[in-house]
């Protein structure tokens, strides 16, 4: 039988790189947007040649390697070392350079804020292609794994613990060091007794290392401390379930779920809803901005910011079920009617509950504080439906005013009025964490800190809004569309300088 035969290896051939590379590859679109930019301008290292030492490696050529690893879930430095050698597109797309693994790493450790640069400018091409609606975006964080274990994650309550295991361990071995002692084969336990003074030894070394971050953790703002990656803080994944990672904060377009905006952040998502939507808004060079967003953004500091920037949020509340079982639904704070003019509420057998005016801290577990008002009535005593009102057996109702509750009553009020759009902030959002988390595998990083692991984000979202670029023009259209295409200056284009201005008016004016 007959079997289809390869070329011999030994077979001299001429070719050239270009034939081997199909015409509608995306390495071809890759080696043109970045011919595009000016990579002086942006900031990238290695832009200047020098006459002295050996000439170093051109900035476009270690950007097109990132840009076409990250698109082909390649992204270890060594990895992409071993990609130049053995990759037919990789020689085409450097010439055949192959720069060693040291050389890419320091490329993306050196320019972190020219990366987050470059996927504002492929942002500029998409926005000039009429790809974004600029009207609605979605809003959500979220988490990918840091470089740094559970187990080198240390709070308050963690290292009490492991401080009093260490004691209970140390007297253990104490206990059988005297045991030792107590034996008449003194030659038949040296041994033995080595190897428990030995373990007492580690036991030392461990606590004068849990008392050093005892005390660095005593001295710092931070309630908790991780030994690998600084930077990194446990927090909650899903309910019961928490991990050392960063918290990546994404803005996602309506119209084709591209990403717009993104923040690395180390904390939760209460705090993070105005200062990531007013980069949006000022990314975009929009006067106004619809923000859709989960009940985890959904506090009455942040929506008061973002109606101050004009941002119209449409943020799930929490569920009322959660609501107090103790009390009859007819009696729920939500059926009391509030005045604002007199700045008093009326309950639903007419009783009038009235404030001091006196403002007092809220605190939750988990949540950020606020300030509120407490409104009470004394006119409970003899109410017939008092003890479906209320379980206080003396005095009345008490109801508690969020000073913000005028822009969450203006918020749910959007919520329950826009129950579609708001429907469509799952779908526009999980699209990018779908894509890049489950598909291409991006769920941790490979960098620590948070400069570095958002010099990663932006490389790893350059590439999505790339490959979605594809897919929605395809590869003829975007290639003539890019062709055609002149980057605009960012000098020229303030839109960095607004965001960096914008931030700096959230922070200090609005939740200070």
């Amino acid at each position: 039988m007959n079997y289809k035969q390869g070329i011999a290896r030994e077979q001299m051939s001429m070719y050239s790189l270009d034939c081997l590379i199909a015409k509608d590859n995306p390495v071809r679109l890759i080696d043109m947007f970045v011919e595009q930019l000016d990579l002086i301008e942006l900031g990238f290292s290695k832009t200047v040649v020098k006459q002295e030492g050996c000439p170093p490696y051109q900035a476009k050529d270690m950007l097109k390697l990132y840009y076409y690893g990250y698109l082909n879930r390649v992204r270890s430095s060594r990895k992409l070392e071993s990609e130049c050698s053995r990759n037919v597109e990789v020689w085409w797309l450097l010439h055949q350079l192959m720069p060693g693994y040291h050389t890419i790493a320091d490329f993306r450790k050196d320019n972190a804020d020219a990366f987050k640069k470059a996927f504002k400018i492929f942002l500029s091409f998409l926005k000039g292609e009429d790809m974004l609606s600029a009207e609605t975006v979605a809003i959500d964080g979220t988490k990918i794994r840091a470089q740094n274990n559970k187990k080198n994650n240390f709070n308050e309550v963690s290292l009490a613990k492991r401080a009093a295991y260490i004691e209970t361990k140390t007297q253990e071995y104490i206990g059988i060091l005297d045991e030792y002692d107590a034996m008449e084969d003194k030659q038949a336990v040296a041994l033995k007794k080595q190897e428990v003074v030995k373990k007492i030894e580690i036991l030392k070394q461990r606590k004068q290392k849990y008392e050093q971050l005892t005390e660095a953790l005593k001295n710092s703002d931070d309630k908790q401390i991780s030994t690998t990656d600084a930077d990194s803080r446990s927090l909650p994944i899903t309910d019961g379930v928490t991990n050392v990672c960063y918290n990546i904060q994404t803005v996602v377009d309506s119209r084709h779920s591209i990403i717009v905006e993104f923040d690395t952040t180390n904390e939760g998502d209460q705090s993070q809803l105005s200062l990531i939507a007013s980069k949006a808004k000022h990314t975009l060079e929009v006067e106004r901005l619809i923000a859709l967003a989960d009940k985890g953004f959904h506090t009455g500091k942040q929506l008061q910011a973002c109606e101050k920037l004009q941002i119209t949020t449409i943020v799930s509340y929490p569920d009322r079920s959660s609501r107090s079982s103790q009390i009859d639904p007819a009696y729920q704070t939500g059926e009391f009617s509030y005045d604002a003019t007199k700045d008093c509420y009326t309950c639903p057998q007419g009783a009038i509950l009235s404030t001091d005016g006196v403002e007092y801290e809220k605190k939750h577990i988990g949540r950020t504080t606020y300030m509120v008002k407490k409104y009470s009535t004394l006119q409970c005593n003899g109410c017939p439906v008092k003890h479906l009102c209320t379980t206080v057996k003396k005095g009345g109702r008490t109801i508690e005013r969020s000073t913000y509750q005028d822009v969450i009553d203006a918020n749910n009020k959007r919520v329950d009025e826009n129950p579609a759009l708001y429907k469509m902030r799952q779908q526009i959002i999980e699209h990018p964490f779908g894509t890049i988390k489950r598909s291409w595998g991006y769920s941790y990083t490979l960098l620590k800190g948070i400069k570095k692991v958002n010099t990663e984000m932006a490389i790893i979202f350059t590439m999505y809004n790339f490959r979605r670029a594809i897919t929605i023009l395809g590869f003829t259209e975007m290639f003539d569309r890019l062709k055609k295409w002149k980057p605009v200056s960012t000098l020229q284009n303030d839109g960095l300088l607004k965001v960096f201005y914008a931030e700096r008016f959230v922070q200090t004016y609005l939740i200070a």
